[in-house]
């Protein structure tokens, strides 16, 4: 039998509805109308409940992820100018960019230096992101310009997306979302921290749950993957809703993974239980040495060394005069997931300023699995923030990153809609439970 059965209007959702035509029954062709199981309903209700319990602040985590994948482009739009690169067979060093920066300009108290696409950032002090940098351009070795890296609104979105509002310095701290939560929940966990990695949670579910919602069998499969028209806009919204959302799940279920594990440790976990390799912890950092103090050259020596073949992408100073103090260098070394981000270099390497040793997150491993090398040199950040691509690949990143916009509309009409619909059938059918007790009292 064909997937497809021929109803009359009264069987549609609109009918159901009580928006019968006054013409009569209209036989249309449609899908069959799925019956569905006591564990399926329990799915339904799940994923709606959940949806409407968190959906506005996962709604605004997805369009403030969407802004900030072309952050970086928008702020380059709007100062062109800080941007040229200019071929030179002999470019200047970061190490030379940063000093230039501390001699011409000693009031913008530059402690780091990163490449972007060719120019080079020359930040100020890293607690906040509000400093002022200096652009330069490597092939003439000039200052291009000077000015914020970002737009307030664009730091305000990294306050939201990143931090939950957390970060100090940034547009819209609040510092009692930085309330520590007790050591069950993980050292150093926040209120807000902890609220992201719920919200990367609750994508999983909701992509697992709609999936298995959506699932409509083998034999109606083709059919699924369309809209219906002309059956009312519960239909239309009921289609638009899971067409939407089961295109979407592979990056929507990518980002709900990824953002999971930026705070929690089971999806490394997870990840190395169904793929090879092995999870690492993080270094502990080098026990602080007791030498004189190294200067740049020498410590960006000790980290290239570790990792032979490579370039310097970004170097940061961490007060390297104090005993405790580090020197810190992003490097490049074959493919960087984040070659179109503003903190390039997917390997890093901290260096004790006073010769203790190195803290190495991407250590050398020699026949290791692609699968746990991808996974250290973080691969999974570049597929999070789109910058394993440049910008016009990042599009398909935008769409399906807007695409819970369009999620929570449908999936909230089509609530409305079907409580609205029982609504009145309870209504239907007290009143005529009421004609049947009053006829039978006559």
């Amino acid at each position: 039998m064909s997937s497809e059965l021929l109803v009359t209007e009264g069987d549609s959702p609109g009918a159901r509805n009580g928006h019968v035509s006054p013409t009569g029954p209209v036989r249309r062709w449609s899908r069959p109308r799925r019956t569905h199981g006591p564990l399926n309903r329990w799915w339904i209700r799940a994923h709606r409940w959940a949806s409407l319990a968190l959906g506005l602040l996962f709604i605004l985590e997805a369009t403030t992820g969407a802004v900030l994948l072309y952050g970086n482009d928008l702020a380059r739009a709007l100062h062109p100018e800080r941007y040229p690169v200019t071929p030179s067979a002999t470019p200047m060093s970061e190490i030379e960019a940063l000093r230039l920066v501390r001699a011409t300009h000693p009031e913008l108290r530059a402690e780091g230096v990163t490449d972007f696409e060719g120019v080079y950032l020359v930040r100020g002090p890293a607690q906040s992101r509000e400093f002022v940098d200096a652009f330069v351009d490597p092939g003439t070795g000039q200052i291009n310009g000077i000015g914020a890296e970002l737009p307030r609104f664009v730091l305000l979105m990294i306050n939201i997306h990143d931090c939950a509002l957390t970060c100090p310095g940034l547009p819209g701290y609040q510092a009692w979302l930085t309330t520590p939560l007790p050591g069950v929940f993980g050292a150093d966990m926040t209120l807000g921290y902890y609220l992201l990695g719920v919200l990367g949670v609750l994508l999983i579910f909701l992509c697992l749950s709609g999936a298995i919602i959506w699932w409509p069998g083998l034999r109606a499969l083709a059919s699924s993957f369309g809209v219906r028209r002309g059956r009312g806009n519960y239909v239309r919204d009921l289609d638009l809703h899971r067409l939407v959302g089961i295109v979407a799940v592979p990056f929507l279920l990518m980002w709900g993974v990824t953002g999971a594990a930026f705070y929690f440790h089971w999806p490394a976990q997870a990840y190395f239980a169904l793929l090879p390799g092995e999870a690492h912890e993080d270094p502990p950092p080098p026990t602080p040495g007791t030498g004189p103090m190294l200067s740049l050259e020498q410590a960006q020596a000790v980290a290239l060394a570790a990792h032979p073949g490579a370039q310097v992408a970004g170097i940061s100073e961490i007060h390297p005069e104090r005993p405790d103090g580090s020197y810190g260098f992003r490097l490049y070394q074959g493919y960087d997931p984040y070659h179109h981000w503003n903190y390039a270099g997917s390997r890093y390497v901290g260096v004790d300023s006073h010769g203790g040793g190195i803290q190495d997150y991407a250590p050398e491993r020699s026949g290791a699995p692609l699968t746990e090398q991808l996974w250290d040199d973080g691969f999974y950040y570049g597929l999070h923030f789109g910058s394993t691509v440049s910008g016009l690949p990042r599009v398909i990143w935008l769409l399906f990153g807007l695409s819970p916009v369009l999620l929570g509309i449908t999936g909230t009409t089509v609530w409305l809609t079907k409580s609205r619909g029982n609504r009145n059938r309870r209504r239907r059918r007290r009143a005529a439970a009421s004609r049947r007790r009053a006829a039978a009292s006559q």
